[in-house]
């Protein structure tokens, strides 16, 4: 009797032992996104959904509405699924709609008009803001010193750069501030953007 009742201990033991660094995994994917209100107007209203689903569900912005220029968490699902469907409601009464998001991959989305928001940064660092106001998704991008032949990686290395999102793009530091730029978008079409000063560049927004 004492051995059964030890040993049903073990294993109990053994499954939460197991259980633990799941759940801290599943933590770990709860991560979030950031919505960025880029508009001249507050967003009222933001619904975020499995992708294809019809009903929208709550309003993610229960506590006030999001001011022109201002940013918003967007908690992930616990369930894994990373390709959302967002709509934003704007004060005015018009909406914005992203279809089948991957969050996963993305740091912010943004809505509305793009605006210039100047951020401090470095003298020398190269890094910026990807802003895609495109009609397809980034592919690929390429940042080299001004002049070089060779394109070099791509500098999307988390995947495609959904229509309407943004990314940070991060460039060491190497003493370079003028680039020359290869955007790819899906489908193949190429954009490139000669002698860029990326030292003074925080957000770029292409076409």
């Amino acid at each position: 009797m004492h051995h059964r009742l030890f040993s049903g201990l073990m294993a109990l033991l053994a499954l939460a032992a197991v259980a633990a660094p799941l759940s801290a995994q599943a933590q770990s994917r709860d991560a979030s996104f950031t919505l960025v209100n880029r508009g001249q107007v507050p967003v009222r209203e933001l619904y975020v959904t499995p992708a294809g689903d019809a009903n929208w569900g709550q309003n993610r912005l229960n506590r006030g509405a999001l001011p022109p220029g201002g940013r918003f968490e967007v908690l992930r699902r616990r369930d894994g699924n990373c390709i959302l469907d967002m709509r934003a409601v704007f004060a005015d009464g018009h909406a914005e709609d992203r279809r089948g998001l991957n969050t996963c991959t993305l740091d912010a989305v943004a809505v509305g008009n793009p605006a210039s928001s100047p951020l401090g940064k470095q003298a020398d660092d190269p890094s910026f803001r990807l802003i895609n106001r495109g009609d397809t998704a980034i592919a690929e991008l390429f940042a080299t010193p001004a002049g070089m032949t060779n394109w070099g990686q791509n500098r999307l290395p988390d995947g495609p750069l959904p229509q309407a999102a943004e990314r940070m793009v991060r460039i060491p530091r190497s003493g370079d501030c003028l680039f020359d730029l290869r955007v790819v978008f899906d489908g193949g079409k190429a954009l490139v953007k000669r002698r860029t000063n990326l030292c003074r560049t925080t957000e770029l927004a292409v076409p």
